[in-house]
């Protein structure tokens, strides 16, 4: 068992900065989802304090809190102490981890991606089911080029768990005449559910894949995935110089508009509303390249939620609590809906695949005729839909 002194080692600034003023359980959408007192950010806050005082032992009971968080970061954003939480959270998950304390569900993903490449254990040749059929051909005969300035990182969940985000990326980049490549089968996860989890092994999971990315000579890449896009941005620079420009889609589809190498067109009026994901969003400050987009679609009529932006209701896609709860992750993705749906939205639109995919799965958890009314699509397949 860890001491209270390793236990709560690196955190005790953030720990003693903590005012106690309950502002963060007003955004929290864990807390708004359970009521739990422990599943808001103050309440994880009071229980390591518990723990550096001595008055409460490191327990095995502590996971439970720590994992039933989707790092959204939202109540930084409402605390006057401005707490980084989500970093508190995060340190404390890798000491959960080294004390054996990880939800099995978690341990489970992590075997996946360890042992197969993937969170979901995937066969290696079905990451290129979703190519277009000229593409999927020459990945599957090994005539991909091995060197282009520009390499297209799919991502797990794109790659496995939607249909229209791949193909619908490769449709507009190839219209926009880009020099591209990918690593096809080759293509692992990047390792970002490691490092939510708290896992040791992402530092040597992730300098594996720089190495890979490196091999290709490539000056730029681009993800549709916002987890891949903060692993590499944020966590691999830590750990290794992947060499070369990163772009998430969105950013990557508006410099193309920008630059007149694709035009949408229109398809009717149709009032939609944009989903921030967190780890775009509040994590990087990405807001107005996918607006832009959507400014771009003539007859789009583009309106915002209440909550937008910094202030963004998080879906409850991230942070791994779709593994861990995911009846809770489900029931925080309907609310967000109903925000979409208050608006008068038709068009929900994401830039993040964890997101489409948790709130398709929320939007059913509402009535037959109410979750009707809006359709729920990523921002690539926006763009792909209107140069057709």
């Amino acid at each position: 068992m860890k001491t209270k002194e390793n236990f709560t080692q690196g955190l005790e600034k953030e720990i003693g900065q903590c005012i106690r003023c309950g502002f963060c359980q007003a955004v929290c959408p864990v807390y708004e989802t359970t009521f739990r007192p422990a599943h808001s950010a103050r309440g994880r806050m009071l229980l390591l304090k518990e723990v550096m005082e001595g008055t409460i032992p490191p327990l095995k009971e502590l996971a439970d809190p720590f994992y039933n968080c989707t790092t959204c970061q939202a109540c930084t954003y409402s605390c006057p102490a401005q707490i980084k939480v989500a970093q508190v959270v995060e340190g404390t998950r890798k000491k959960l981890y080294e004390a054996g304390y990880t939800p099995a569900p978690l341990l489970g993903m992590k075997d996946n991606i360890l042992k197969t490449g993937n969170v979901f254990a995937g066969a290696r040749e079905k990451r290129i089911e979703l190519y277009p059929p000229r593409l999927k051909e020459k990945a599957q005969k090994g005539e991909l080029k091995a060197r282009a300035g520009t390499l297209l990182f799919m991502g797990c969940v794109p790659s496995y768990g939607d249909l229209k985000i791949v193909p619908s990326l490769v449709e507009t980049l190839e219209d926009g005449v880009v020099d591209y490549t990918t690593l096809a089968m080759e293509e692992v996860c990047c390792g970002f559910p490691l490092y939510l989890m708290g896992a040791g092994e992402f530092e040597i999971h992730g300098k594996k894949i720089i190495q890979q990315i490196q091999a290709t000579g490539a000056g730029e890449l681009v993800t549709p995935c916002a987890g891949c896009y903060k692993t590499f941005t944020q966590l691999y620079p830590k750990i290794g110089d992947l060499g070369l420009k990163v772009y998430h889609s969105v950013q990557y589809l508006d410099r193309l508009i920008g630059e007149g190498r694709i035009q949408l067109k229109g398809q009717g009026p149709r009032t939609v509303t944009y989903q921030d994901p967190c780890d775009l969003g509040r994590s990087l400050g990405i807001f107005e390249e996918p607006r832009n987009i959507l400014k771009n679609v003539p007859d789009f009529i583009l309106v915002e939620m209440t909550r937008n932006r910094l202030q963004a209701r998080c879906c409850g896609g991230g942070g791994g609590l779709q593994a861990d709860n995911p009846e809770a992750a489900h029931q925080m993705a309907a609310r967000r809906v109903k925000d979409a749906l208050a608006v008068g939205a038709e068009l929900l639109v994401c830039a993040c695949a964890a997101c489409k995919n948790n709130l398709k799965k929320g939007a059913r958890l509402l009535p037959k005729g109410e979750r009707n009314r809006i359709k729920i699509v990523d921002i690539t397949e926006v763009a792909a839909e209107a140069m057709a």
